[in-house]
């Protein structure tokens, strides 16, 4: 078995049995067959892409797994992809014969990425699917030499009910210098109080991507030094900057914007904080 490891933008893959899980402060990942990495999904976006150059042969999807209702339909669409017999008869069980495919010889290697566990119980609960004669999702994820399957999560409690502790590896946080560089591409130009945003915010990479699109949206009724003093000023104008979308395109339609659950699942905070919508 071989290790899957990330560092920076390089990211390398072999099929075998690794985790990658979030360091510092906050947990952010991948997880591969019994692997688990946490990170950035933009890390993971990325690493599918490498993949795919490297190689082109290998089978790459993207399952959504932040409840039962869409791990159930991104699997199905894994059937209709691939245009599996029988996927259309209302007797199949879809599921399980996207399951048999993928552990035949005839789908070739394979990767999911599971994306958005931060709550891992749904896929061992009876109750999702309660008909089937594998009522825990989770059995419908299979193991096997030529598959491997990526999680993301923010949450390492919900991570280590799919990967063995000892197989996480960790990946170090952003860097001042990294989020100031990130922040300064963004807006386009440099600032004095960049350095002052970059801590705000935790140093989160999608955190303060969405800062610089709140920013230049409102340009140039608002700055950063303006940003930094509505988001100091209390708990709800926090909650109202950290949850701008900014219309990002590549994130899940059915996915809310990650940083609220993020910034709460930072365990050195003193206190935690209240949202409200």
């Amino acid at each position: 078995m071989s290790n899957t490891t990330a560092s920076g933008s390089n990211i390398s893959q072999n099929f075998g049995n690794s985790s990658i899980s979030g360091g510092g402060r906050l947990f952010q990942g991948i997880v591969q067959g019994d692997v688990q990495l946490h990170g950035n999904p933009k890390l993971a976006i990325e690493y599918a892409y490498q993949l795919r150059e490297r190689s082109p042969e290998t089978w790459v999807f993207w399952v959504f797994a932040g409840n039962a209702t869409r791990f159930g339909m991104d699997l199905r669409n894994i059937a209709s992809f691939a245009k599996l017999p029988g996927r259309e008869s209302p007797q199949t069980d879809v599921l399980q014969l996207v399951t048999n495919w993928l552990v035949s010889e005839s789908s070739g290697k394979w990767v999911i990425i599971l994306d958005n566990v931060d709550c891992a119980e749904f896929l061992f609960d009876s109750s999702q699917n309660p008909h089937s004669d594998r009522p825990h999702l989770v059995s419908y994820l299979p193991s096997c030499d030529k598959g491997s399957i990526l999680v993301t999560s923010r949450n390492k409690k919900a991570a280590l009910k799919l990967v063995e502790r000892p197989n996480i590896i960790q990946v170090d946080p952003m860097s001042q210098a990294e989020a100031v560089a990130l922040a300064e591409r963004k807006l386009g130009k440099p600032d004095e109080k960049m350095a002052c945003l970059a801590d705000s915010l935790e140093y989160m990479p999608l955190a303060i991507v969405q800062a610089a699109a709140y920013i230049t949206r409102l340009a140039p009724l608002c700055s950063v030094n303006q940003y930094l003093e509505r988001f100091a000023q209390s708990d709800h104008d926090k909650a109202n900057l950290l949850n701008f979308e900014g219309g990002q395109l590549r994130r899940d339609p059915e996915a809310k914007n990650s940083i609220i659950i993020t910034w709460q699942l930072i365990p050195d905070r003193r206190q935690p904080i209240s949202f409200h919508s």
